[in-house]
């Protein structure tokens, strides 16, 4: 999927998918049953252009190598599959993808995956050992949180591609519990991918 969690609203700090880089971590004095909360966010693999785009130009430039070769991408308006370059910021493209219509675009325009989503679920799951996928409650809101049921699935609803959602997670380690940092509690993001139509 080309879609992904964040722990914050500008998108630079991604949450490792499974290699633990960069896990939703925090250290918990699990003596007294400390709880923290922390706002998340989901949203399209993202980059922005580093140089201008002319309305007949097939070469593009990105801030960063994200995208793979075959896969649509979506500037302002306008579809671009990527022929070659994927894994580089320099990327040869089909202009007007989807019959959408070639036009110029500037340095710092945003560049997206080209994927719009149905039916997105989180949920807590816990990947080895014991299971403690009960700490964490989910909500859409911080408020929401004090009635969310622990180690419930949390629905998020559709995303477009240009779209970013944010949802808030608690984590409760219960009272005599070593003071600990998990790092086999993860959230699990579930749903359909949908090419841009």
């Amino acid at each position: 999927m080309a879609i992904h969690l964040y722990e914050d609203i500008t998108l630079a700090q991604r949450i490792s998918e499974g290699d633990l880089a960069n896990p939703d971590d925090d250290t918990y004095n699990g003596t007294d049953g400390e709880a923290k909360d922390k706002e998340l966010f989901v949203a399209n693999e993202q980059t922005i252009l580093a140089a201008a785009l002319a309305s007949g130009g097939t070469s593009l430039q990105l801030s960063a190598p994200l995208f793979t070769d075959g896969e649509i991408i979506v500037v302002d308006d306008e579809q671009m599959r990527i022929l070659n370059g994927g894994g580089t910021t320099i990327l040869a493209v089909e202009r007007g993808y989807g019959g959408t219509i070639p036009a110029a675009h500037d340095p710092g325009a945003a560049v997206y995956s080209g994927y719009d989503y149905t039916g997105l679920v989180i949920e807590p799951v816990d990947v080895a050992g014991g299971n403690e996928s009960a700490w964490y409650a989910l909500a859409l809101t911080q408020a929401g949180l004090d009635t969310a049921v622990d180690g419930a699935p949390l629905n998020l609803g559709d995303k477009a591609h240009h779209m970013t959602i944010s949802f808030w997670r608690r984590c409760t380690v219960p009272s005599g519990t070593p003071v600990q940092n998990k790092t086999d509690l993860k959230l699990r993001l579930t749903g359909t991918e949908n090419p841009i139509l």
